[in-house]
């Protein structure tokens, strides 16, 4: 990489660091009559639980589902987007396991698709199982400098419990966008409107998601961010059928018509969502709130792409710093923290969305299962939800 281009690379990353430390900052969690979301926080729509038939589902959280997972790659108003969901088992025999082509994001790499090193742990194509549903939905949003699969982890563990989860590449602000020197697309990103296109895609099912139609509990949708994606969710329980908000690595969860719980996360070791940081959303969030805390965690602890940053012989630049920050000897091993992250996530989600007797026990106990976790809970109040404001 020239030095020309490493400087503007530079200075895209300090522009998006600021603008993220902004919207963390500038939320205070005050009033505001003026937000267009403040009303009642109840949720409107047709489908309830008692209509939503799932297999039998491990009732610890981070144990995987009954379901093989499949996925699809579809494009939604121009956003390309994976789509994981609950697959009809035994589907996949004699499929080859999704993987990650670096060649997409990373174009000096040089991955052997007959030997790929970054596996998925879904299949594609697979039949989506509709003996069973309408499912949840999970709508996801990447940080910056990340792409569509790299949480991965988290999606395939999710589908596999029942739930469809999306998840889009975001144009201006992902990997591949900021190695080119992109500063213009960088400033023209939209990760809160790319997640409203998505949104919009999911409440109709039409066009490439028409394989879903009907199989969608349109009424019952988790949003799930991290980092810069986790500020984009923020403000956006005021969209029809959002009740559960997950900020990883970001801030807080402003309070709105449809949103009924979040769940903030972050690393006890993040220098760039620092706990101060995620602390201070959680304190500011005036809804149903939980706050998980991850001992010796980093910044990347809620993606599955250190294997790929430790691994690439790719200049990244002035993102090295952030993508570094989690990955490695120095922090815990993802074959630890990934459970704890799948055991909170799932646990509040399943406890709105699939209305689970047993996840709200079960989350209340994170502390003790996993050492070192930092738990906190507020129910919030009844009236928090006409509160508005930024949180």
């Amino acid at each position: 990489m020239k030095g020309r281009e490493k400087f503007q690379l530079a200075l895209c990353v300090v522009m998006i660091l600021a603008l993220v430390s902004a919207a963390f900052l500038a939320c205070d969690g005050g009033s505001s009559s003026s937000s267009s979301s403040s009303s009642s926080s109840s949720s409107s729509g047709s489908t309830s639980c008692g209509s939503i038939k799932l297999r039998t589902i491990p009732t610890d959280p981070s144990v995987r589902g009954p379901w093989t997972v499949g996925s699809r790659t579809v494009t939604i108003s121009g956003l390309k987007t994976e789509v994981w969901y609950p697959a009809v088992p035994g589907s996949e025999a004699g499929k080859a396991k999704d993987w990650i082509d670096t060649r997409e994001y990373m174009p000096d790499s040089n991955p052997d698709p007959n030997d790929p090193k970054f596996q998925i742990n879904s299949y594609k194509g697979l039949a989506l199982d509709t003996a069973y549903g309408p499912y949840p939905v999970i709508v996801y949003v990447h940080g910056t400098g990340s792409f569509r699969a790299a949480s991965h982890a988290l999606f395939t563990h999710w589908a596999s419990r029942g739930f469809v989860v999306l998840c889009a590449d975001n144009p201006g602000i992902m990997l591949g966008d900021l190695l080119e020197g992109g500063c213009g697309a960088l400033l023209s990103a939209d990760q809160k409107g790319d997640t409203q296109k998505i949104l919009t895609a999911v409440r109709s099912q039409s066009g490439e998601l028409a394989f879903l139609s009907g199989r969608l509990a349109t009424d019952r949708i988790g949003l799930g961010g991290h980092s810069a994606g986790g500020v984009a969710i923020g403000g956006l329980g005021g969209e029809r059928g959002v009740q559960v908000i997950i900020p990883m690595a970001a801030g807080g969860v402003q309070s709105g018509t449809y949103v009924k719980s979040a769940l903030i996360m972050g690393g006890l070791k993040d220098n760039t969502a620092t706990p101060t940081t995620v602390r201070n959303g959680y304190n500011n969030t005036p809804i149903k709130k939980r706050l998980v805390m991850i001992p010796n965690a980093g910044h990347m602890v809620f993606t599955s792409v250190c294997p790929i940053i430790m691994d690439t012989d790719e200049d990244l630049g002035a993102l090295s710093t952030v993508a570094h920050d989690g990955c490695g000897p120095d922090y815990m091993d993802p074959a630890q923290s990934i459970p704890i992250v799948n055991f909170a996530s799932t646990a509040v989600y399943e406890e709105t969305l699939t209305c689970s007797t047993s996840a709200a026990s079960q989350i209340s106990t994170i502390s003790t299962k996993y050492a070192g976790v930092e738990y906190q809970y507020s129910p919030g109040s009844s009236t928090s939800s006409s509160s508005g404001g930024c949180n």
